[in-house]
């Protein structure tokens, strides 16, 4: 039922009701008979015929710039319609309306109603075909928008997934005994990915618990090496109210362990969460890590975010990005919906 206005034919119809009506406004104190409605129905035919025949079959000429031949072919339309729509109107459908001493007025009385009512029926035609590219244009947009958030769904997964088993990895050098209990972590972040991260949306409580079970994980591989702090100011229902897009977030805290790793010293990430009604602050603030360590960046992170931000969130949030030679710290603020 929602889609009923993009079938053509019953655009068709609206149209030719809607002519129909406001060319016999004028006469409808008239059409007080059967008959006097099937004569005015008939005239309106040929004139919509008309119209449709400029259209279809003279009018591309505009469009291809042919205007010499389309101001030709148009007047010559404009005359047959002229010498059609005269003898059935005169002689039938209202006889004696007009005098006929002076058969030049006459005909040309007929030639400007056929060019009034042709351009007023061509002017809905246009209006008709400008919104059917409008709503085209609309919906191949969204239509890329869908293939590109997929896209980079697909990039994600596996740009977690290798940052998850590089953790693994280093846990399985130092302790591995440990190395099962975090296996059954990781299968709960697949879980929610492959479950949960090809909704178009999810609550925010559960993308919270998410990035709680990736930090824990990360606790374990870097140990007492990174001062690590996770605060979430935000009540429970109010976040099991809020919807966000899934896996939004955790690019931005992949990229703050990768990169406060140090070979020597003593590193930190400290991230903050902040729900306000419908507004989400995210702030992250980690040490800047080695340069040798930093050059085995993928250079997905945060291109991806900026990309998936921008396509689900465009003018709803506020990226600001900032470090220096010690720091370096996101802030994202993003206007969320209520579930």
């Amino acid at each position: 039922m929602t889609n009923w206005f993009k079938k053509r034919y019953l655009q068709e119809i609206g149209i030719f009701i809607a002519m129909f009506i406001l060319t016999m406004v004028n006469q409808f104190f008239q059409l007080d008979s059967f008959t006097a409605i099937f004569k005015g129905l008939v005239f309106f035919i040929i004139i919509y015929a008309l119209a449709q025949l400029h259209w279809h079959f003279i009018f591309p000429l505009f469009w291809n710039r042919k205007y010499k031949k389309y101001a030709l072919i148009s007047f010559g339309a404009l005359l047959l319609g002229t010498f059609i729509l005269f003898p059935i109107d005169f002689f039938w459908v209202e006889p004696g309306i007009l005098p006929q001493e002076n058969m030049l007025y006459v005909l040309l009385y007929y030639f400007v109603i056929n060019i009034a009512s042709v351009s007023t029926i061509m002017f809905l035609f246009l209006v008709r075909q400008h919104a059917s590219q409008i709503r085209k244009g609309t919906e191949d947009k969204l239509l890329l928008a869908e293939m590109n958030i997929r896209l980079l769904h697909a990039q994600l997964n596996p740009h977690f997934l290798f940052n998850m088993f590089n953790n693994l990895y280093g846990v399985s050098l130092t302790e591995p005994d440990r190395v099962p209990q975090l296996i059954l972590k990781l299968s709960q972040l697949m879980r929610y990915q492959l479950e949960d991260g090809r909704k178009p949306q999810v609550k925010l409580q559960e993308e919270i618990s998410f990035i709680e079970n990736y930090i824990a994980i990360e606790k374990e591989r870097v140990g007492k090496r990174c001062d690590i702090s996770f605060a979430v100011h935000a009540q429970q229902p109010e976040t099991a109210k809020i919807s966000i897009a899934p896996l939004i977030l955790i690019t931005l805290i992949e990229n703050a362990f990768k990169h406060s790793t140090t070979a020597s010293g003593q590193s930190f990430v400290h991230i903050g969460i902040q729900l306000n009604g419908s507004t989400l602050t995210v702030a992250i603030v980690n040490s800047l890590g080695d340069l040798p360590l930093k050059s085995g960046s993928t250079g997905i992170g945060l291109a991806t975010i900026r990309e998936r931000l921008e396509l689900l969130y465009a003018g709803k949030y506020h990226l600001d990005i900032s470090g220096d030679e010690n720091e370096f710290r996101v802030v994202l603020k993003m206007q969320l919906n209520y579930r």
